[in-house]
């Protein structure tokens, strides 16, 4: 006898509760789910590091060519495609097959730790149409990265400057990309707190409609970094501190 997904006792909690989401909205068990970790994408996409904060997606595949979409974040939201109505955590998928997903995603849009791009890879692991490749990983001891979501979400578009590394210091390699971009003043902000606090580098990240930062931090400083940023804007931003693994993506069948 086959056990449903959201039943497997194996898989962890939140791998089961997108299954579940899946048979409660549609009353039928998911054939499927994939996970993908999110990507903290630095220097432009030069460096990426995987985060486990990301995207899973449990659903099945069709053959009528239709990409339904819901979220378990915004389950009023259904998007098929498809379509010109098409909600805005959705319209970063582009998909060549068919089939019925349920969507998660750990973090929103803009908070620098790339929801599009892993909820793209999770539903073209669904489809089966495109795999993902791991980053190698960076030798970083006893440092950490500090991701800061100041929360700020504009709509204007917020464009990458050509950066070509010159050097193999991360940190130093951080603050020179962000000093060849146009930041916004609250990225701005960011940065300077954190290198007056210590941080071994700094840069904005690009990830629409979010004005996020990182900052590579020796792992006993995150607290003072932490506090420096946050006396130096208005809005207290979000924090996570990432140690980079290997986060990987799967799926459960």
């Amino acid at each position: 006898m086959t056990v449903d997904i959201a039943d497997r006792p194996e898989l962890a909690p939140e791998l089961r509760l997108v299954p579940h989401a899946f048979r409660r909205t549609f009353g039928r068990p998911a054939e499927g789910v994939w996970y993908v970790p999110g990507v903290l994408n630095l220097l432009g996409g030069a460096v990426k590091v995987h985060a486990k904060w990301g995207a899973i997606v449990a659903g099945e595949l069709r053959d009528d060519g239709v990409l339904e979409l819901v979220s378990v974040n915004r389950p009023a939201e259904r998007a098929v495609l498809p379509s010109d109505d098409v909600p805005a955590w959705a319209r970063g998928v582009r998909a060549r097959g068919g089939a019925t997903l349920m969507c998660s995603v750990d973090l929103p849009h803009g908070s620098g730790l790339s929801a599009r791009e892993a909820l793209d890879a999770a539903v073209g692991l669904a489809l089966g149409e495109i795999g993902r490749t791991d980053p190698d990983p960076l030798d970083l001891p006893g440092q950490r990265l500090l991701v800061v979501d100041t929360r700020i979400r504009r709509e204007e578009p917020q464009e990458h400057r050509p950066h070509t590394p010159g050097t193999n210091d991360l940190g130093a390699e951080l603050t020179a990309y962000h000093r060849a971009q146009n930041p916004d003043p609250e990225q701005d902000a960011v940065v300077e707190a954190a290198l007056k606090a210590g941080a071994r580098g700094a840069s904005l990240l690009i990830d629409p409609p979010g004005r996020p930062a990182v900052a590579l931090v020796d792992a006993d400083l995150v607290p003072a970094v932490k506090k420096a940023i946050t006396k130096a804007v208005e809005v207290p931003p979000r924090y996570l501190t990432i140690v980079p693994g290997p986060f990987k993506a799967a799926a459960s069948r």
